[in-house]
Parts: structure tokens; sequence; C-alpha cells
């Protein structure tokens, strides 16, 4: 059952009780859940996490407890801020031009701007993607995306599946 962009629909289980799954939800408010029946849908775990701390400006991998990577990001504005939360890797795309503003990757969380009401036309969804601007890492100058070098997110695009629980702290 793919998603409006063609991708495969993943959520993220919150908690499980017999026959029925609550699911983190790619819907606003950010953090809203659903249930699901167990058995129709297919699950998978991962054994990575996502840690984004904003204050810091990095963005931590996560195999079990081991860190296995530390990025430097670019983060929202004060006016259009990286909200913080529970949220998970949606979809990957691939821009068509490698060497743009997006990189040469772009994952979109189940999370959403809570400043803009759209983005370029539509939904205000918060993203994880490359730069044409390495200079704005470590600094507060996107619409709430975070923004990784393009080999960062190359590397974390070949790593990490689709439902990868990513949580966004201060």
């Amino acid at each position: 059952n793919p998603n409006e962009n063609g991708a495969p629909r993943v959520f993220l289980v919150q908690a499980k009780m017999p026959g029925w799954w609550q699911v983190l939800l790619p819907v606003e408010p950010n953090g809203s859940t659903g249930w699901v029946k167990a058995a129709q849908v297919n699950a998978s775990q991962t054994p990575y996490r996502i840690e984004v701390a904003r204050g810091a400006h990095v963005l931590r991998l996560f195999s079990g407890d081991q860190k296995i990577a530390e990025e430097k990001v670019a983060i929202g504005t004060s006016d259009t801020p990286t909200p913080g939360g529970r949220f998970f890797l949606m979809e990957l795309l691939r821009p068509s031009n490698p060497n743009g503003a997006y990189g040469p990757y772009a994952f979109g969380l189940s999370g959403f701007s809570t400043s803009l009401d759209d983005f370029g036309g539509r939904d205000p969804v918060i993203g994880i993607h490359g730069t044409n601007d390495p200079s704005s890492l470590g600094r507060d100058v996107s619409h709430g995306c975070i923004r990784l070098s393009n080999d960062s997110i190359t590397r974390l695009a070949q790593t990490v599946p689709l439902g990868t629980p990513v949580e966004i702290v201060a």
C-alpha cells in the first residue's frame, strides 16, 4: 500500500496489544497515533535510530546502544524552527539535481513544521536532506528541515531503512 508519492507506507510501532499495534502516524498534529490490525501489516525491525540535538547542531546515528556516526547539521531558524519530538523516516527521495538545495537524497519524516501551513504548495513535511551550501551546517538557517553534508546524507541513505526512529531533542 504505497503512500501518495509511491513509496512504501511505513509506520513506527509505539505499543502492542493482542491483535493490534499502536503506530505513530505521519499526520498533523505531530505525535498523532492510531491502531492497526497486526495481521494486516508486514513487520520488520531495525537496530538503527537517529537522534538530532538541535542545540548542538548534530545528528547521531546509533545501532543498538552504539553510536556509529555523528554529523554536523543545520536546523530551522527561530521563525521556522525544527520541531522536537519522536518521528520516523517515512520516505527516501532522490532529487533530480543531486547538486541542488536538497543534495543527492532527501528523507521525508513523519513530522510537520509547526510554523508553516505549506511549503512550496505542499504539506510542510520535515525532512533530513543534503545541501549545496555546506557553510550552512552548524547554523539555524533552514525552514525546519535538517541539513547534512552531501557525503553524510549519502551514507545515511545507504545505511538506514525507512521506518527508522528519529528523536529530535533540544
